[in-house]
């Protein structure tokens, strides 16, 4: 064409593309080649902002163009007498008769000028070009044809709609030919690696990776291989490039330069999500169907999509990224309204809800809370979380408010039980008037006794069980809701604790109503992991057997770790332990912490590792049990612990001693133990640990005060268990420290005859403190009966302390 025009006659060439497909490049290249040739080119390029501005195009091609004196007068005083005449309001449809006359003098001045040497004429982005020089241009081309003159457009084919007239005038002319750049294939993108990459990049691995995640865009492939060379990425060429600031860069461009149907379009796509259909995106973007495909077809060109979602993940966070947060918010929240309208799932609907901050509504908050509930059961504790308090900053129902702060510290009380003390208030007051249902009921309960606050969770649990018998449909299933979790917690953790009869006079037990007396009602309640974790805490009071160990494993084999669950099995591995199967005890306490750390639940993992401490500790493996106990108390800090934290310090505090640390001993002294831990199980422990430091530090006295404190509590709950705690046979090394052997012998007797031979443990630890009582020759057959029982239980430490006090006697 360029040959055509300099042999006089002229021409139209439009180069069409996709945004950023190289149009502007090629115009550049094409102005050079132009140059050398001797021709004259004018160049311009249109801008969005300036297409209101009467002959904008026309004056950049005309004023800046390097044209003699005289001419360049002529020119600027044809442009602004006619731009100032188009300026005032026009009618519709009409223009100034200053702008139709200069219309033909400007065009005038350009042939004259391609009379004395070739004409080039270039404008890049004719899209944005204002009325006026669209008019100019036209004008012209109608009469290239015996000229020497060159009109060369670059156009967004994004555009098109808004240049229906230019192309129909255009290329219906003779001279008028339609170029249309598409994108780069594989030898384009080798060509583009050769001319921007390093020396020594391998195009056999990275030329596909680059035409994938561009699409053959220049612009994004360029970009790409300045993100791979600033990454380093050599001279391998395995490496794939990595999508970095100059790709961001890129996609804002060709964003920028797309018109806003398709910014509008790219930014709902990123924020929707791959699997949003078709008509839900109209909806989200309240436009119609044919606007929203020429919008996802000129994403497709500009190599951002493929087949209608991203080519890669960093295009669409470089999107995303070009979006302003508010408008993010209002995408998000249209997402949220129209997912939610056509029926999608709660927690794919709260994605959006929470990326949209706020959500005034009530279908919001309740797909909030019901999309917690699911994560909480999927182990999202975090998504959990968030949800609630969002729903929580949104709502302004009092009963509402109520159920959220009930499940945000359910959810709380996983990950971090200190921070659900401050709730607890509230929520009690709520129990107490029966404005709080009975499963946030159950975990207040425990969250109570957790606390230290027996009596006011027996005042919730009568609360809440009274208002179940006397409304026996009220947890909207027909049936009254069984409180087996926490009256579990209950006896186990408080024995002794007297729980009063919470039915109403005349009324009928909630938990034993007329309904639910069918043999199938009878043998559900059976299967309840909680009742039969209750069945063993009797059990174990009546003195554990064989059938102990057997119904311990059929909870652990048949439960699933829940909150509503780890309180049976926990019982459940304690009771292995009890029992003195501690190899069954410490598989399914290694099983179950393995668990929570895989579901990343923190308090069940601190749990957890306080009990495989104990066994630990029962066993004699010091080292192992030590590293535990800290484990326990670095996952759970100690004010989140509650009465609990007795047990893990105990853990930590019987190892220093029996390690001969002291000092390290002494520092667990130093962590706060509430005075009602004293009144669980947790507490006996700890009274016994910190008994046999005092024994160890040569403080006999405050030992025997600890462990006859033990005696004292244990019998007044009628849960005296040897196995749990030998509060004798302790009082009996103190009382052989003191040098009163009679009284020793009497309680190590004692503890003999209570056991009997059902537990091993405690049977020897009975013989061997009960030989120290003896003269020599009388000690020999209950130390070699003591070291065969736990050299087959496994009880490392205290076989060793039966066979040093074995050797001694026999020097």
């Amino acid at each position: 064409m360029l040959d055509s025009t300099e042999s006089g006659h002229g021409g139209v060439l439009l180069v069409s593309g996709a945004v950023a497909s190289g149009k502007t490049a090629l115009l550049r290249a094409f102005g050079t080649r132009v140059t050398s040739r001797g021709a004259l080119y004018l160049q311009a390029t249109a801008s969005g902002a300036e297409a209101d501005l009467p002959l904008g195009v026309m004056g950049q091609l005309l004023l800046g163009a390097g044209l003699p004196g005289a001419d360049a007068r002529r020119a600027t005083q044809l442009v602004r007498r006619a731009a100032d005449a188009a300026r005032p309001q026009r009618v519709a449809g009409e223009r100034p008769a200053m702008v139709l006359d200069g219309i033909p003098e400007l065009c005038g001045l350009l042939l004259e000028k391609s009379r004395e040497r070739p004409l080039v004429l270039s404008i890049d982005d004719v899209q944005h070009a204002d009325e006026d020089s669209l008019e100019c241009l036209l004008y012209l081309s109608r009469r290239l044809a015996v000229s020497r003159i060159l009109v060369v457009l670059g156009e967004n084919s994004d555009f098109l709609a808004g240049n229906t007239r230019l192309r129909v005038d255009l290329l219906r002319l003779p001279g008028c030919r339609n170029i249309r750049l598409g994108p780069l294939q594989r030898s384009g993108v080798a060509e583009m690696i050769s001319a921007f990459g390093e020396p020594g990049w391998g195009t056999r691995k990275l030329v596909p990776a680059l035409l994938h995640m561009s699409g053959g865009s220049p612009l994004l492939t360029r970009a790409l291989i300045e993100d791979h060379r600033a990454a380093g990425a050599a001279v391998t060429a395995s490496a794939d490039p990595v999508p970095g600031e100059s790709f961001v860069r890129a996609v804002a461009t060709c964003l920028y330069r797309s018109d806003l149907a398709t910014r509008r379009t790219a930014w709902a796509l990123a924020v929707a999500g791959p699997d949003m259909s078709l008509a839900e995106l109209m909806e989200v973007l309240g436009t119609s169907r044919e606007s929203l495909l020429r919008s996802l077809r000129a994403l497709n060109e500009a190599g951002l999509l493929d087949a209608g979602w991203y080519r890669h993940e960093a295009g669409r966070a470089a999107v995303l990224r070009s979006l302003e947060p508010a408008d993010r918010a209002r995408v998000e929240a249209r997402c949220a309204r129209v997912l939610h309208e056509h029926g999608a799932s709660a927690s794919v609907v709260v994605r959006h809800l929470i990326a949209a901050e706020t959500v005034d509504a009530p279908w919001a908050r309740r797909t909030l809370i019901e999309a917690a509930e699911r994560a909480l059961a999927d182990d999202e504790v975090d998504l959990a979380l968030t949800c609630l308090r969002i729903a929580r900053d949104t709502s302004t129902d009092v009963h509402q408010s109520l159920e959220i702060r009930a499940a945000l510290t359910r959810a709380l009380w996983r990950v971090n039980p200190a921070g659900v003390a401050q709730h607890l208030p509230e929520l009690t007051a709520a129990a107490l008037d029966g404005r709080l249902d009975a499963r946030h009921a159950d975990a207040l309960v425990g969250h109570l006794l957790w606390f230290g606050r027996p009596e006011r969770a027996l005042d919730v649990l009568c609360a809440v069980e009274r208002q179940g018998a006397a409304q026996p449909g009220r947890t909207g299933t027909g049936t009254p809701h069984r409180h087996d979790c926490p009256r579990l917690w209950l006896t186990y953790a408080y024995p002794g604790l007297a729980v009063p009869d919470c039915t109403p006079p005349g009324g009928t037990p909630e938990h034993t109503t007329a309904q639910d007396t069918t043999p199938q009602h009878a043998a559900a309640l059976a299967r309840s992991p909680h009742q039969r974790a209750a069945s063993l805490v009797k059990s174990l009071l009546d003195g554990p057997g064989k059938d102990v160990v057997v119904r311990a494993e059929q909870i652990l084999q048949s439960t699933r770790l829940d909150d509503d669950t780890v309180t049976a099995l926990l019982v459940a591995v304690d009771s292995l332990v009890l029992a003195d199967h501690l190899e069954a005890a410490a598989f399914w306490c290694e099983t179950l912490l393995n668990e929570a750390a895989e579901r990343r639940a923190p308090l069940w993992q601190a749990l957890l590792s306080a009990a495989r401490a104990r066994i630990e500790l029962r066993a004699g493996a010091l080292g192992t049990a030590r590293k535990l106990a800290r484990s326990a108390l670095t996952l759970v800090p100690a004010d989140g612990w509650g009465v609990a934290v007795a047990a893990p310090v105990a853990t930590a505090l019987f190892t220093g001693t029996l390690m001969g640390r002291l000092d390290e001993a002494a520092a667990q002294l130093a962590v706060p133990v509430p005075d009602s831990a004293f009144q669980t199980t947790d507490g006996l422990l700890y009274l016994r640990a910190r008994g046999h430091y005092f024994l160890a530090a040569g403080r006999p006295y405050a030992a025997l005060d600890d462990f006859l404190t033990c005696g004292d509590l244990m019998r007044r709950r009628r849960f005296d268990l040897p196995a749990l705690v030998p509060w004798r046979t302790d009082a009996a090394e103190a009382h052989l420290s003191l040098g009163d052997c009679e009284r020793a012998r009497a309680l190590a007797e004692e503890q003999l005859a209570l056991t009997g031979g059902r537990n091993g443990w405690v049977r020897a630890v009975s013989l061997r403190v009960l030989a120290g009582t003896l003269k020599a020759a009388h000690r020999p057959p209950l130390l070699d009966e003591a070291v065969e029982i736990l050299r087959d239980r496994g009880h490392r430490v205290e076989l060793v302390r039966a066979l040093a006090e074995s050797a001694r006697t026999q020097r």
